[in-house]
């Protein structure tokens, strides 16, 4: 029995270590998108994926919803949905990202913001995307992600409160 609790502790931090590296990171990324809409948006074209009347929409929108995840996953409200979220951008990142090594594109990966300096992307930014999806889905299917979390604050707070009109 204790041999289980302890590892259930250490699965808990592992998660939750998960969700604040995680959260972290989207919430910088989608700020400094934010800040640059239009350099995004060029990094965007770039990888030649989305037909051009879909390039600003995307740069304006994915920003905002990385930040709104990355939130999600710090603070554990809507806990889940913010963690598919995440983990759905992290493959499509990985995708476009083996995609355009596959086609041999020399352009910057545009991952936390677009900068005259972007370093072009390598086998490594995909392989970082892949680890950093596997956390993703860590999250979604683990039963300890919301320890630590606005959600579980919120379950003991109802749990200890006794029942109306006793």
């Amino acid at each position: 029995m204790i041999e289980s609790e302890r590892t259930a502790s250490i699965l808990g931090l592992m998660i939750l270590s998960f969700r604040i590296v995680l959260g972290i990171m989207f919430i910088y990324a989608g700020i400094e998108k934010a800040i640059d809409v239009s350099g995004f948006a060029g990094a965007v074209h770039n990888y030649r994926i989305l037909p051009a009347w879909m390039v600003n929409p995307f740069a304006v929108i994915v920003p905002w919803i990385e930040i709104i995840a990355g939130l999600s996953l710090l603070s554990g409200v809507l806990l889940e949905g913010g963690a598919l979220v995440i983990s759905g951008l992290l493959f499509a990142f990985a995708c476009a990202l083996a995609f355009n090594l596959w086609r041999g594109l020399d352009i910057s990966c545009g991952c936390f913001g677009a900068s005259a300096d972007g370093h072009p992307i390598t086998w490594w930014y995909l392989l970082r995307d892949i680890v950093l999806f596997g956390m993703g889905c860590a999250i979604v299917a683990s039963p300890y992600r919301i320890r630590l979390s606005l959600k579980c604050l919120f379950q003991k707070a109802k749990a200890g409160r006794a029942p109306e009109g006793s």
